[in-house]
């Protein structure tokens, strides 16, 4: 048993290293505003096979981290590590591309304190800038000459969190956590002349935007579970993440670069290192699920964040507007304990989700919609000291349009993790 906590620590150790980077989507023109793409699924693999839905769908064998007041029910220590990725196609309505990539999705470890209070701590993605935009435009009195423009970012946002939930009374758990978010994200801009009357070096000067942040998240949550009759209980619960400004460090510098991207000379200038904020919005959940005590699970979730509110380090809003998604998911296992049949073991799970992003170009709202699905797959033979699981994600949405120059974006997200629940500071005795 330690021995295997040994090597998932280690590997988890390594996963760190590049969880700064915090890219979990392929190129999106859609990450060039505010601080990028949210991560809309806080909580584990699982969630993610249910539409990202577990705001109050507590589960004893996996990571509770949507909501800090589930960590009540994982009364036996829970290691959660698992990876993601998403291969996507572009579409304008003249050209078309693909893209994808993977990275760290979630790491955390859940120790029960007492029988009302379990802790977590954990690392896990909260935004993702990875964009690369080409565009051209002519130059006003010469008909034979273009201007070409490229913009590209990456970079992201990450969250180190320690998380509690603690048991009041009754059905009623609630919890809080403290989020260190950092990170860091790298934005280029450069134009060119293009004439095809003249022979030029086409030599490109490249502004290049360097922005450091760090500071710290807040949430609470809070969740009641309530019997309704044999075999069948509700629970409703809700988060509330708390509008924070987070300190800012840019830099910018501009060089010459060849039309092959190779640097000619060292940096043509750079600007002193700037220090402001960044101001994210608040953000709340609400969800309610039905459930049977032993199997099956189904969960609505609704939530939105204040987008309009935000401000970034120039004190723009890039105009952002108010953001809200909605999902339905629901998971099942035939039979836990079944010997006849592994597949009676497998958890099932399912889900579709509708997102109004805050994104408004062109006058278009960008919506984003989809579907998942998930399994859970035991690994060996469970005991009541140990449990291994393998969570599989799978989902396929889109998001944009190719109305009014926009892209449209059809995408399939698949996730891999492992749990490993282990009763930990269990005294054994010989008799």
């Amino acid at each position: 048993m330690y021995k295997t906590f040994r090597i998932l620590l280690g590997f988890a150790a390594l996963c760190i290293t590049h969880a700064t980077q915090a890219q979990l989507i392929s190129n999106t023109p859609y990450s060039r505003y505010g601080i990028g793409e949210m991560n809309d699924y806080l909580g584990s693999i699982r969630s993610a096979g249910m539409a990202g839905t577990g705001i109050s769908a507590g589960n004893s064998y996996q990571a509770n981290i949507t909501n800090p007041a589930l960590l009540y029910y994982n009364s036996i220590t829970n290691f959660d590590i698992s990876g993601a990725g998403q291969l996507k196609t572009l579409k304008s309505s003249t050209a078309s591309q693909r893209d994808g990539n993977g990275n760290l999705y979630n790491l955390s470890l859940v120790v029960p304190i007492s029988k009302r209070w379990s802790s977590a701590v954990g690392v896990r993605p909260l935004s993702t800038i990875n964009y690369e935009i080409n565009a051209s435009s002519a130059v006003e009195g010469n008909p034979l000459a273009t201007i070409e423009r490229q913009y590209t970012g990456e970079g992201g946002l990450s969250e180190a969190y320690f998380a509690h939930g603690v048991r009041l009374f009754g059905g009623l758990t609630v919890g809080g956590s403290a989020s260190y978010i950092f990170g860091n994200t790298i934005s280029e801009t450069s134009s060119t002349v293009v004439d095809s009357e003249q022979l030029t070096d086409r030599t490109r000067i490249v502004q290049i935007d360097r922005t450091t942040y760090r500071d710290f998240l807040f949430r609470a949550g809070v969740n009641y579970r309530q019997k309704l009759k044999d075999k069948l209980f509700l629970s409703a619960g809700g988060t509330y993440s708390f509008a924070a400004k987070l300190d800012a460090e840019r830099d910018i510098t501009y060089e010459r670069r060849s039309q092959d991207d190779n640097l000619l000379a060292s940096p043509v200038a750079d600007e002193d290192t700037l220090s402001g904020t960044i101001s994210l919005p608040a953000n709340w959940r609400a969800g309610i699920s039905l459930d049977n005590g032993s199997n099956f699970t189904v969960s609505a979730e609704f939530s939105t964040y204040e987008w309009s509110k935000f401000k970034s380090f120039d004190g723009r809003n890039d105009n952002l507007k108010d953001s809200y998604r909605a999902a339905l998911g629901a998971e099942y296992t035939p039979n836990a304990n079944a010997i006849d049949s592994y597949f009676k073991r497998v958890t099932y799970r399912g889900g579709v989700y509708y997102n109004d992003t805050q994104f408004q170009l062109n006058g278009q709202d960008i919506k984003d919609k989809g579907v998942t699905a998930g399994f859970t797959l035991p690994v060996g033979r469970g005991t009541i000291y140990d449990l291994y699981l393998m969570n599989i994600s799978l989902g396929y949405g889109q998001r944009g349009t190719t109305d009014a120059g926009l892209i449209k974006e059809d995408y399939f997200q698949f996730g891999l993790g492992f749990t490993v629940n282990s009763r930990w500071f269990l005294k054994r005795r010989m008799e």
